[in-house]
């Protein structure tokens, strides 16, 4: 067993509480702490476990917690001094339990803030690369090019910085390289699916499943996936994906007001509704989202549940199925709502 190790989280804005609990029940993992857009953990068991999360962007070892960094120029030349500080030589071991590292292994920075400053992300990045470099001499190379990424966070006055655990970003599924717009964030998708209460061999549907996102990640679980959409486009993108991700899932062209499928033959509904500036609805979205919602009812069974993403949440309505919960996220430079309907 591993000695107990520092981790943050880096997640979807409002999707914080989601990651802590699929992080929560991964065995010898405690989270010490839920922040925005982090999750902070301890580890005392196998860190490989970690990088089959499917709600989080990224998992890092967390290397350091600095305070005082001010929105002033001057926090640049502080983060320098900090960078060159960092343990890595001390962590770079722990991350060799994963996988093979270079003796001087070529590295990126990642770099985000909340709030207003007199500097951005690429002057933040540079500052801590140029920190790094001093100490150690390594080549600092772009993000697709590195061997390590090192990621700070700064909120407020305080930056928490990280040592990323795999070799590329989790968010970015190798699986998903036919996109359309409107198409899901797959660690958004596969949140949806965990508030949805999806178990293996469940079925899902997503009347609206475009390039097939949710769909995918509900058969990389375990679930019978099936679903739907009126843009042959978006149906072949869809198959191209659900092949690279080596899964099956059905699809078929169909409209959404009228599903071929018998009634309470569902047991769960999770589906992005087309919305905001993504996809643009030609009828009346009112109307669409209706008749939508109310195939949605006929076809689950009496216990199902559905959980849809939206910024149009007032529209949605389904019998005897009340919005159980609204969790507002941070989404193409939006704020939609993924809302959750059960049998209360």
């Amino acid at each position: 067993m591993n000695a107990m190790i520092d981790l943050m989280a880096v997640t979807t804005r409002g999707l914080e509480s989601v990651s802590a609990d699929e992080m929560g029940r991964i065995a010898g993992l405690t989270v010490s702490q839920v922040a925005y857009r982090r999750v902070h953990a301890v580890c005392a068991g196998e860190l490989a476990d970690l990088l089959r999360l499917r709600t989080v962007d990224d998992v890092f070892l967390h290397l350091a917690a600095w305070e005082g960094i001010v929105p002033q120029r001057s926090a640049l030349a502080h983060l320098t001094g900090l960078a060159g500080e960092l343990d890595l030589a001390r962590a770079l071991p722990v991350l060799e339990q994963i996988r093979p590292l270079g003796a001087a292994p070529r590295f990126s920075v990642t770099a985000n803030f909340v709030g207003r400053r007199k500097y951005s992300a690429d002057e933040i990045k540079e500052a801590l690369a140029a920190g790094i470099r001093a100490r150690f001499d390594w080549p600092y190379v772009p993000e697709n090019e590195s061997e390590i990424n090192i990621r700070a966070f700064i909120e407020h006055a305080r930056a928490d910085v990280g040592l990323r655990l795999a070799a590329a970003p989790m968010h970015r599924r190798a699986y998903k390289q036919a996109n359309l717009p409107g198409s899901l964030k797959p660690t958004v998708a596969a949140a949806m699916l965990h508030m949805a209460g999806v178990l293996p061999g469940e079925s899902v549907l997503d009347p609206f499943c475009g390039v097939g996102t949710i769909l995918i990640e509900a058969a990389l679980f375990g679930a019978e996936a099936r679903g739907g959409d009126n843009d042959p486009q978006a149906l072949a993108a869809a198959g191209e994906n659900a092949a690279r991700a080596e899964v099956s899932i059905a699809v078929e062209p169909w409209d959404a007001r009228q599903l071929p499928l018998d009634d309470r033959s569902v047991a769960r509904v999770v589906t992005n509704l087309p919305w905001g500036r993504q996809v643009e609805v030609e009828e009346s979205t009112a109307a669409l989202y209706r008749q939508a919602c109310a195939e949605i009812d006929r076809v689950l069974t009496s216990n199902g549940q559905v959980v849809a993403l939206t910024n149009l949440p007032n529209l949605l309505h389904f019998d005897q199925r009340p919005a159980t919960s609204q969790t507002e996220i941070s989404l193409f430079g939006q704020k939609p709502t993924i809302v959750r309907f059960a049998i209360s």
